[in-house]
């Protein structure tokens, strides 16, 4: 047999067990608005009743009216503030006391703003029945949602995970959404891209610069020997190479002598350079003989021999440097700088 004390001690018990039952299950009731206009019955309901940036609320708009009537919902994209929409639904329409009750679930994936709301929908509704019957339409009202604090329960929460919530202190970080962090990361990659086309910019302008402080004859050699880095020949590239071969000696005459050789055919520029005293006969020969055979290349699809490529750029590498050589005189001109190991500019 209990005892009264302890009898009365089980009933305290059973009042607050019921008591806290109550308060969880009213921190987890849905929100639900109910309004009606003519023979339409709406019913918005919002699960859960506040804001919590970790989780979607479902809202549900039902629209109960008798078979004749139709009831339209507009679009909510451009109706929510705060929210995305994230994804809808239809339930099954129920037949409910001689009606129709058609429900449609919209899912609200909530963003970091400063209010949250749905905004008055327009609800139109047209008898069938009445071929020639007008369009009717009622507003419903805007819902506000309140913002849940970080110590408050979520729906279904136990009492020990409220309690620990309420410890927290500080800010909260929410994770930023996919569009920013790939906006941010399309960013930083266009400043990294203007930074290397700045470098890039820089080292060709400081190349430039280096290069026109060179004298004809060190330009000269710095070209052809940047030519023999490239690898023409081994990449199969034999009219390239002379091309670039004949336009080294071509603007190493047209500095050091003053000819426009480059703009010049073969012939128009053996004829100026014959009339010229700095080129003597036997050097003139070696070019006609040079030109000549780069022309077959360029022009004739002349496929040179392995020993004809080596006498060309050893006939224009002879030439640079003797060249100068026989215009001071005999006196030995100075080694060339050897800058970079780049492909030079024209000009």
């Amino acid at each position: 047999m209990f005892s009264i004390k302890t009898t009365v001690l089980i009933l305290i018990a059973g009042l607050a067990g019921i008591s806290g039952a109550t308060s969880l299950s009213s921190n987890a009731a849905p929100r639900v608005e109910k309004m009606a206009s003519g023979p339409v019955e709406l019913i918005i309901t919002a699960d859960p009743s506040q804001v919590h940036l970790d989780r979607d609320i479902l809202l549900s708009i039902k629209t109960i009216a008798p078979s004749n009537i139709n009831v339209r919902l507009p679009p909510l994209d451009n109706r929510l503030t705060g929210f995305t929409l994230s994804g809808a639904f239809d339930r099954e329409p129920v037949a409910q006391d001689g009606a129709i009750a058609r429900d449609h679930c919209f899912r609200l994936t909530p963003l970091v703003a400063a209010e949250y709301r749905l905004a008055p929908i327009a609800i139109t509704y047209t008898d069938t029945s009445r071929p020639a019957a007008p369009e009717n339409w009622f507003a419903t009202r805007a819902l506000v949602f309140e913002v849940a604090s970080i110590g408050s329960e979520h729906p279904g929460a136990s009492g020990r995970d409220a309690a620990s919530c309420r410890d927290i202190r500080g800010p909260v970080w929410i994770y930023p959404t996919f569009k920013m962090v790939a906006g941010w990361m399309a960013i930083l990659a266009l400043i990294a891209a203007a930074i290397w086309a700045l470098y890039r910019i820089s080292r060709r302008i400081h190349r430039a610069v280096q290069l026109r402080r060179m004298s004809p004859r060190e330009r000269a050699l710095e070209e052809l020997a940047d030519l023999m880095v490239r690898d023409l020949i081994a990449k199969n590239q034999v009219k390239e190479f002379f091309l670039e071969l004949t336009l080294i000696v071509r603007r190493y005459i047209e500095r050091a002598h003053s000819i426009r050789a480059p703009e010049q055919t073969t012939e128009e520029f053996l004829l100026a350079a014959a009339r010229n005293p700095q080129f003597r006969s036997a050097v003139l020969g070696k070019l006609r003989v040079f030109l000549q055979t780069a022309d077959l290349v360029k022009f004739a699809a002349y496929r040179p021999e392995p020993a004809v490529v080596d006498r060309a750029f050893g006939t224009a590498r002879d030439y640079v440097e003797t060249d100068e050589q026989a215009q001071t005189g005999g006196q030995p001109p100075p080694a060339p700088r050897r800058y970079g190991g780049q492909a030079p500019d024209d000009g």
